[in-house]
């Protein structure tokens, strides 16, 4: 959906781990002027989607990973974003920040935010680019740690990745891209949940 409104890229990616379809999640200019982005749109979208009592590992569980209107500018800390979903740890929708590049490269690949729901029948990785979401094989990748996998992952941009404790699913796990870590609230088990090792974004 295209949008008037400056800052934003106008689209948010929405993909069903367990059937493999991604579309675009609806998402109109006046929820983009009242919620703006990061952690009150994600806020936004996890109220509208998830029902009371949800658990954090649960597939119908959402994680949204969400930048701001200034994502992909050259203003100070810009290339922050947020990672949220109901926490494991808490039982409570929650919100991450990371200071990584993932929400700069989602950005310039037309996407405002990313939501993932469902739950992957195998471990995958996902690699987002402007025209194409393509699912890959993670079984060499598991096991290794977040730095192990983003080498592995050489040439991809935007990266977001877990290591050992997300896909053991320890409660407190952190989402890393670069040397930063959405640390709270442990997105990174959310994602090891949904059998996903890594996303890149270009």
């Amino acid at each position: 959906m295209q949008t008037k409104l400056g800052g934003y890229a106008g689209r948010v990616l929405k993909i069903d781990l367990t059937t493999g379809e991604t579309g675009e999640y609806p998402w109109s200019d006046k929820e983009r002027a009242l919620y703006l982005g990061g952690k009150i749109m994600a806020a936004k979208i996890l109220y509208d989607n998830i029902k009371p009592g949800t658990d954090g590992f649960a597939p119908e569980n959402m994680l949204v990973v969400s930048t701001g209107p200034l994502s992909g500018t050259a203003a100070p800390a810009s290339s922050r974003f947020n990672v949220s979903a109901v926490s494991p740890l808490t039982g409570l929708c929650a919100s991450s920040n990371c200071g990584g590049n993932f929400g700069l490269f989602l950005k310039r690949a037309g996407y405002d935010a990313l939501v993932l729901t469902g739950k992957s029948a195998t471990p995958v990785w996902i690699e987002i680019t402007e025209d194409a979401v393509r699912f890959h094989d993670a079984s060499s990748l598991m096991g290794k740690t977040t730095s192990e996998t983003q080498e592995a992952l050489e040439g991809r941009v935007g990266k977001l990745v877990i290591g050992p404790a997300g896909e053991n699913l320890v409660r407190y796990a952190g989402v890393f891209s670069e040397e930063r870590t959405a640390g709270r609230a442990g997105m990174g088990a959310v994602l090891g949940s949904k059998n996903v090792k890594a996303i890149t974004a270009s």
